[in-house]
């Protein structure tokens, strides 16, 4: 993650997120609350708080941009609290996730809660871009509901892949951006221009995510690797040589069988072997450094300042993170 120690005021804007997140939060039931104090006790990396914060500061505008922070954050965490009852996971940003730790009903609750909670109390209802985050939301939800709907879909294409992201990643990336960018006072080619930057953002950030399911490095010896697979989530490395005719049908047969449970080292192997035969992990790496580019181009419409050389390095920090990755 970038430093943002040499940014003027940028670690105490940040506090001032998180005292907006806990206030806007804050619960009078007492289980509720011990809920909410977990969530919240893990924070994350906030890269939207960031991203969005940074947005607002492209013009050099002196304007506060902490309780748009807030929200964004608030919901893309109540949206991870919902992912992990879905997901049935164990663990979320190195603790017990609240499903695992409370109960799946429970979590659902706090989920809730802390979207209702937050609609009902901030005053940003009437910014001119309040009504573009739900609609963003609404995105976001139709993404994550394609994506299990071509569960197990062998026949699921590049474009088809892309578009799942943009619904399911790219789309809280954007209302971070656009809402930042919209409260620095940026102009509306500027703001496409930020649209496109997250959007591009949040390929880069979630094609590397996906890739890294497929190869370890040392901090990622404790990853599932083929979780996705196992799964029937088809990424761009296999969904690039599900296409070879060379080695394709073979990744599809195995494909089938792990669809009816048959899993075991041998195979996690052979998938490896395939998708490296088939040259897909370089493809997905061309594509990341693709998105990568459009992502920085994305930038050239604004004036050199901190702002804009944080947003790029945060891109070339991704960039630098996928390039370590035990890609032979």
């Amino acid at each position: 993650m970038i430093s943002i120690k040499d940014i003027p005021g940028m670690e105490q804007e940040l506090l001032q997120v998180n005292e907006h997140i806990e206030r806007l939060c804050a619960s009078n039931s007492v289980s509720m609350q011990k809920m909410i104090n977990w969530v919240l006790s893990a924070r994350g990396k906030q890269i939207r708080p960031i991203l969005t914060l940074l947005c607002s500061k492209l013009k050099n505008k002196k304007v506060d941009a902490t309780e748009v922070a807030a929200v964004i954050e608030i919901c893309h965490t109540a949206s991870l609290i919902h992912d992990d009852i879905i997901d049935n996971a164990d663990s979320r940003r190195g603790q017990l996730s609240v499903q695992k730790k409370f109960g799946r009903e429970m979590a659902v609750y706090c989920g809730d809660f802390m979207i209702f909670a937050t609609l009902g109390r901030t005053e940003l209802r009437l910014k001119p871009w309040y009504k573009d985050m739900f609609a963003k939301l609404e995105i976001m939800c139709d993404g994550e509901v394609s994506q299990f709907d071509n569960q197990y879909n062998t026949d699921i294409n590049e474009q088809k892949y892309i578009d799942n992201i943009i619904g399911k990643t790219s789309a809280m990336f954007s209302i971070a951006c656009n809402a930042g960018a919209y409260e620095g006072k940026c102009t509306k080619e500027e703001r496409r221009a930020i649209d496109d930057f997250a959007t591009n953002f949040g390929l880069l950030f979630q094609i590397r995510d996906d890739l890294m399911d497929f190869v370890s490095t040392n901090e990622l010896s404790l990853k599932t690797i083929h979780n996705d697979f196992w799964c029937g989530y088809y990424t761009l490395p296999a969904i690039h040589t599900f296409e070879n005719t060379k080695y394709g049908e073979e990744l599809l047969f195995i494909a089938k069988q792990l669809k009816n449970g048959s899993r075991n080292k041998k195979i996690d192997e052979r998938i490896d072997e395939l998708i490296k035969l088939s040259d897909g992990y370089c493809y997905t790496l061309n594509k990341i450094e693709y998105f990568k580019d459009k992502t920085k181009e994305s930038l050239n419409i604004f004036e050199d300042s901190i702002a804009k050389s944080k947003l790029l390095e945060l891109v070339d920090i991704l960039w630098k993170s996928t390039l370590s990755l035990n890609i032979k």
